[in-house]
């Protein structure tokens, strides 16, 4: 089966409409990809569907796209974020790309009293958050919220707000019977790898929006957490 080729593009679509690509991406279409004039690939924006084109023009640096046809209506955003203690490096990268591919609908970084990372780079992890939509087939963009303390993040929620803790110490895995309320706004919350302090415990035990549930035996590293707990909702919540 031939590869797709899909591109996010920042500005509005509809059938007829020629669009210069950027630098970055006339260099990723040209070089990387290797398209030729009249080439097809998908463009989307997160907004109104897909659509695909043809390359109309093609010079050293400039690449134009002309939209004939829209390919599919744009879908219903997902119901649930993930609120996350950032780890560092790598790992955060891993974590951001394979929740985008699994598929949610808001990224909340949580500044915890032991989360290590505490400043992350939102210009490229929204990068890593493109990039991961156009692979995974995906047309609704996950926002990538400005990192929060624990305690805004706890006073913030909303009546229609449900925080799925997933929580090592919790030995029964009821996560079905948490979601009951399917229409409801689920956050699945993952803690820093030092665990959560003291005062941080005693706020979620006495904060009804918390839920806690298990997910196994093991100790999982927060990034592997987030994903097993994505997988998780997305397959109950479908």
């Amino acid at each position: 089966m031939e590869k797709k080729i899909r591109i996010f593009l920042d500005e509005t679509l509809e059938e007829n409409k020629e669009i210069l690509l950027g630098k970055e991406q006339s260099h990723y279409i040209t070089n990387v990809m290797r398209l030729k004039m009249n080439d097809e690939l998908s463009l989307f924006n997160g907004k109104q569907g897909e659509f695909v084109g043809t390359v109309s023009s093609q010079l050293k640096k400039e690449t134009k796209i002309k939209i004939y046809k829209k390919l599919r209506e744009q879908s219903k955003s997902s119901n649930i974020s993930l609120a996350f203690c950032p780890p560092k490096g790598s790992r955060l990268d891993l974590l951001i790309q394979k929740c985008t591919e699994v598929g949610l609908k808001n990224f909340i970084p949580v500044i915890s009293d032991h989360t290590i990372n505490r400043k992350i780079n939102t210009e490229r992890l929204n990068k890593v958050i493109i990039e991961a939509c156009e692979q995974s087939d995906q047309m609704n963009i996950p926002k990538l919220s400005n990192s929060i303390t624990f305690g805004h993040f706890a006073s913030s929620l909303d009546e229609k707000d449900t925080v799925l803790f997933a929580d090592i110490n919790h030995k029964k895995n009821n996560l079905s019977e948490l979601l009951s309320e399917k229409k409801n706004n689920f956050i699945l919350f993952i803690g820093p790898e030092g665990d959560f302090s003291s005062q941080e415990r005693d706020q979620i035990k006495m904060n009804s929006k918390f839920k806690s549930f298990s997910l196994g035996a093991n100790i999982l590293r927060s990034e592997t957490a987030a994903i097993s707990g994505l997988v998780l909702l997305n397959f109950l919540l479908t």
